[in-house]
């Protein structure tokens, strides 16, 4: 490697939005904690440990040389596939949806990494064969394997997970430089599988329509949050939402509670975090000769700030419920998991300038 420094910058601000996901999560918790009669630290307790769980992945993309994990992108799809069908079969049902595979008390979501797997899949596949984003056969086989691991995670269904994914399909077609004729079959594809997951599937098309006609109840309780804010906040832990009126405020809707408790100034200086994960990212990338390095840090990144975008895009009314968590903060899971081994890899990379 070029040296031996990674970006300390993007790691600080990694660490500061890791840091305040804690307290967020404590603050908007602690009231769900006592009424379920547990501890007020109980969901910060569980938070931290899979924080620490979510470390260890960070660590595995950071110390893991990214040629080694080049070479385990096949065997990586097989487990996939097996995983993700197994799912399907003897998934927990959570949600109206089998997303996870429960052993003992502790529940596997894969589908998560699935998006980790495609950028990585494709950064490979484009950077051997770097004349092929534009022609059909280069497409058709750069596209089916990640399309058939979108389509397992669709008919869970999970379709928020699935569109992510897609997005991060998408983009990178766009870093290695397909032009809009490939681009624009695969898109219209992408809609065909959309409409019919609407149709198929009574609870996403239930969550679609009443999007469209009039703002769910989470929706409208989150909205209240961020207006109740102001430009300060009611201050932290003084935020009336979490008082069991905004479902899952510690998770899906975290982002209304921090704009609810520290106002405009609170939710702008997150905004100014993500930007600058974003920036760090993309000058990573320009600054590495390495192709395969250069798309994996370009997808990764781009693919974490669309979840950001979603998280908030949902919280201010923009979007339908998804159930997407807000990266770094939100209450720990195998998103958090996902995205620490995808800026451990980042951070990786990061040496290579």
């Amino acid at each position: 490697m070029a040296s031996s420094n990674i970006d300390h910058i993007l790691l600080i601000t990694l660490a500061i939005l890791l840091l305040l996901g804690s307290v967020f999560v404590f603050s908007s918790s602690y009231y769900q904690a006592l009424r379920e009669g547990e501890n007020t630290l109980y969901y910060l307790i569980g938070h931290i440990k899979r924080l620490f769980i979510a470390t260890l992945f960070f660590f595995a993309g950071l110390f893991i040389p990214y040629e080694r994990l080049r070479k385990l992108i096949l065997p990586a799809f097989f487990f996939l596939l097996f995983v993700l069908i197994f799912t399907l079969i003897a998934g927990k049902m959570q949600y109206g949806a089998k997303r996870s595979i429960l052993i003992s008390s502790f529940g596997i979501q894969i589908s998560e990494f699935v998006r980790v797997w495609l950028v990585l899949f494709l950064a490979n596949f484009f950077a051997n064969h770097p004349d092929t984003a534009n022609t059909k056969k280069g497409i058709l086989v750069a596209t089916f394997l990640p399309l058939l691991l979108i389509i397992l995670i669709a008919v869970q269904p999970s379709i928020s997970v699935s569109i992510i994914t897609f997005v991060a399909l998408i983009s990178m077609l766009i870093y290695s430089e397909a032009k809009l004729r490939v681009l624009t079959p695969v898109f219209l594809l992408g809609i065909c599988l959309f409409v019919i997951a609407v149709f198929a599937f009574p609870h996403v098309r239930m969550r679609l329509f009443s999007f469209i006609s009039h703002p769910t109840y989470q929706v409208q309780q989150s909205l209240l949050a961020i207006g109740g804010g102001g430009p300060l906040g009611r201050g932290i832990g003084a935020g009336i939402q979490k008082f069991l009126f905004l479902p899952r405020i510690h998770n899906d809707f975290i982002f209304a509670h921090i704009a609810e408790e520290s106002g405009f100034i609170g939710t702008l200086i997150i905004f100014l975090l993500y930007w600058e994960i974003f920036l760090r990212g993309l000058s990573i990338a320009q600054s590495v000769n390495d192709e395969f390095a250069r798309l994996v840090v370009m997808g990764l990144n781009t693919t974490i700030f669309v979840i950001f975008l979603v998280h908030v895009g949902v919280s201010i009314g923009l979007l339908p419920p998804t159930g997407i968590p807000l990266p770094f903060i939100s209450y720990g899971g195998w998103s958090l998991c996902a995205n620490l081994f995808s800026m451990g890899l980042i951070l990786q990379i990061s040496r290579l300038r």
